[in-house]
């Protein structure tokens, strides 16, 4: 299911420790997990992106899905420097994670951080074009994840049409240019000030099927017409969900496309 953790693992940057937010079991027992995050990023006239892998074992897993977009939005706090605060045991995938995408080839090594993070070495990622899909080759650990190939493709380049605040007591429509299929949704930030915070501390966050439109009730939007400091952030999300050829590991690949877009350094 898409749950509401997907709009921390968005605003946390996709951070591979975001990823281990839905796994909440830390014992030795469990389900072999493995998750791939990555964004795009610009560079000169193109895009960039880094995947990062981590792999875990837990028994309680509730994996992201683009698919399960609820049309809805909700009020929630915003914090830009919120952890997750879930704990799984991590194991290795084996020497290196090999990702290729859009004609580039990088392995992905084991960091020596206590997530075990793999990442690549490129310091400005793979080139790529957004869309494309990514091909990933796991070579297993025996104490770990097991081998496995995968293909999953990732969160194409969109438009959003201008925001437009409507009058007071009016529901306000958003749009943009929608995906070419049904496994993709569109996430979006409206995050304001309430008043008691200098800073941005609210959010209206809203998962819409990628469609092309949506509708943001008027009793929401009008705390975030009246916030100052205010802001948006649209973010597409494709997933995939895959089983290893055991059975016995699960691979959940998380990709976004997001305007503001961040730049790659």
């Amino acid at each position: 299911m898409l749950r509401r953790s997907i709009s921390l693992l968005a605003l946390a940057g996709l951070a591979a420790s975001g990823g281990c937010k839905a796994l909440t079991d830390a014992s030795s027992s469990g389900t072999p997990v493995a998750v791939v995050v990555l964004n795009a990023r610009t560079k000169g006239t193109g895009y960039t992106t880094s995947p990062v892998v981590n792999f875990y074992r837990a028994q309680n897993i509730t994996f992201s899905s683009a698919a399960a977009a609820t049309d809805s939005c909700v009020v929630t706090a915003y914090d830009p420097n919120a952890a997750s605060g879930a704990t799984a045991t991590v194991i290795g995938g084996g020497a290196a994670v090999v990702a290729r995408v859009s004609g580039t080839t990088d392995s992905l090594r084991q960091s020596t951080t206590a997530d075990a993070t793999y990442r690549s070495r490129l310091t400005s990622g793979i080139p790529f074009t957004p869309g494309d899909s990514i091909y990933l080759t796991i070579p297993g650990d025996a104490a770990g994840f097991p081998p496995m190939t995968a293909t999953s493709r990732t969160a194409e380049a969109f438009t959003v049409d201008p925001i437009v605040v409507p009058p007071a007591g009016q529901n306000m429509a958003v749009s943009w240019t929608a995906a070419s299929d049904a496994n993709a949704a569109m996430l979006f930030y409206f995050r304001y000030s309430d008043g008691t915070s200098a800073g941005l501390n609210t959010q209206i966050f809203c998962d819409f099927r990628d469609d092309g439109t949506g509708t943001v009730q008027a009793t929401n939007i009008v705390r975030w017409a009246a916030g100052s400091p205010r802001d948006v952030l649209v973010q597409r999300l494709r997933t995939t969900l895959l089983q290893s050829g055991t059975g016995s590991g699960y691979l959940n690949v998380i990709s976004t496309f997001e305007k503001p877009t961040p730049v790659s350094p």
